[in-house]
């Protein structure tokens, strides 16, 4: 049974699936299979998008923000400079914390994870501290007051090696948390505010960012830059409009409020699902729309606010005829990594929605969803909800990086997103450049790296072999 917070709301969910020995047992089968899905997922998107050009997935050299050519009028779009020497810091924090993480520290920044409680337990405790959780979200479930709220998040980063991303859909309208539980104002819907100016609408979204980050929440999943293509569509007053230059505008607005706030801002639903009339909660849509109008329509969002460095895209659970007649959009390889990082060229984090959804969870376990999710090119993976279900989807992971299935060098194009988009919005603290003086720095930048790594070792004590 899922709990809901009104139309649409994401909350969580009592579940009762395979784990333990059935989730080994179903992994093992499942990796003997995913070789094939794997290359016909490539030969595919090779026939599908044989006009484009593919764009590389990162390798950890230089930065993971897409060049992109945003729409005609990009007046709305304010992104903050960044020197050379920041991007070198970057450049030089992720590879050292890359060169020295274990395997299960990296699959560990790859999830994110949900709560139960409204202060820290022990189940908490496990996926933050022993299974290494990159990410959480906030749900109504978790809030009672802002006070302790506050204290809960602050009790989990204090437990955390590296900081988690905490989320919240907090997008206004139907779907406010901080509005409906009366933490702060309600916030307009994206309907509301495309009635109104763009100055407003980037107001609102730098209102969200601080309230949010108030609380210790540094991400929001928001906006939606989904383009109404039919009256009855599923999203209703979540959307900006019919038509991707108002959705671009509006939505653009409301992103830069967020990032310029120093909010993490994440893109949604790719691969657009203006034109759909079922919930991807309870059943699995299919759009039928042509490529053309995909491409005209439902990308064009997308592919325009690329300029703006969204912090994240994340990918929603629906069958695309024209692309892929057999996977759900989190799951494909053609939809994720031909046509959102080949041919639109991202390159930063793409999150799933959630995978215990119905529209995964009829067909896929999900330990099953988070192979195929990150066969897919998905970078971090929602789903878990306690520590059983995180450890059965570790363990499928390490069943599928043992088959070959999956290649430690892909998880390490993953984690390289993950902590870029950290340490871009201040999350994981830079490291000195080695042999650079640093103005008012008595400290050798290299003796500075130095006693961080004997610190970080005597944090991250795990065994690799661990089942």
């Amino acid at each position: 049974m899922r709990m809901r917070e009104g139309k649409w709301g994401r909350g969580g969910r009592a579940v009762n699936i395979a784990q333990g020995a059935t989730w080994r047992r179903r992994s093992r089968a499942l990796v003997l299979s995913l070789g094939c899905i794997l290359v016909l997922g490539l030969l595919v998107t090779a026939c599908s998008l044989s006009d484009t050009t593919s764009a590389p997935v990162g390798t950890g050299a230089g930065d993971v923000v897409p060049t992109a050519t945003a729409s005609s009028d990009s007046s709305y779009l304010h992104v903050p400079p960044k020197g050379d020497s920041f991007q070198a810091r970057v450049n030089y924090t992720v590879n050292w914390y890359l060169n020295h993480m274990t395997l299960d520290q990296k699959l560990g920044q790859m999830f994110l994870i949900e709560t139960y409680g409204q202060s820290y337990n022990a189940d908490v405790d496990n996926m933050v501290r022993n299974l290494y959780a990159g990410a959480m979200i906030i749900y109504g479930k978790n809030m009672q007051t802002p006070q302790q709220l506050h204290d809960y998040i602050a009790a989990i980063q204090s437990h955390a090696q590296i900081p988690l991303m905490v989320t919240m859909d907090e997008e206004g309208g139907v779907v406010d948390r901080l509005g409906y539980f009366h933490f702060d104002p309600p916030l307009p819907s994206a309907q509301q505010l495309a009635a109104g100016s763009l100055q407003q609408t980037e107001e609102t979204g730098a209102q969200a960012a601080k309230e949010m980050q108030a609380l210790g929440i540094n991400t929001d999943l928001a906006p939606v830059v989904d383009v109404r293509s039919v009256p009855n569509a599923v999203e209703y007053t979540r959307l900006f409009g019919n038509d991707p230059t108002t959705v671009t505008k509006y939505a653009g607005a409301f992103l830069t409020g967020l990032q310029e706030n120093g909010e993490i801002a994440c893109l949604k639903h790719w691969p657009g699902i203006g034109s759909i009339t079922l919930d991807p909660h309870k059943t699995l849509p299919t759009i039928t729309r042509s490529l053309d109008q995909l491409q005209s329509t439902d990308f064009a969002t997308f592919r325009s606010l690329l300029a703006l460095q969204p912090g994240m895209i994340m990918v929603t659970h629906v069958i695309v005829q024209a692309l892929d007649p057999t996977m759900p959009a989190t799951l494909s390889p053609i939809l994720v990594n031909g046509v959102l990082r080949g041919q639109l060229g991202y390159q930063g984090v793409v999150m799933t929605d959630s995978l215990y959804m119905d529209a995964i969870s009829q067909k896929y376990t999900l330990p099953q969803a988070a192979v195929l999710s990150v066969i897919a090119g998905d970078d971090l993976l929602e789903g878990a909800f306690d520590s059983y279900s995180m450890s059965g989807m570790l363990a499928a992971l390490h069943t599928a990086i043992d088959s070959g299935s999956i290649t430690t060098d892909r998880i390490d194009q993953s984690v390289n997103r993950i902590l870029r988009l950290k340490a871009r919005f201040g999350l994981l603290p830079l490291k000195p450049l080695p042999n650079v003086t640093y103005p008012g720095s008595p400290t050798a930048p290299a003796a500075t790296a130095t006693t961080a790594f004997a610190s970080f070792n005597a944090d991250f004590r795990h065994d690799d072999t661990a089942a």
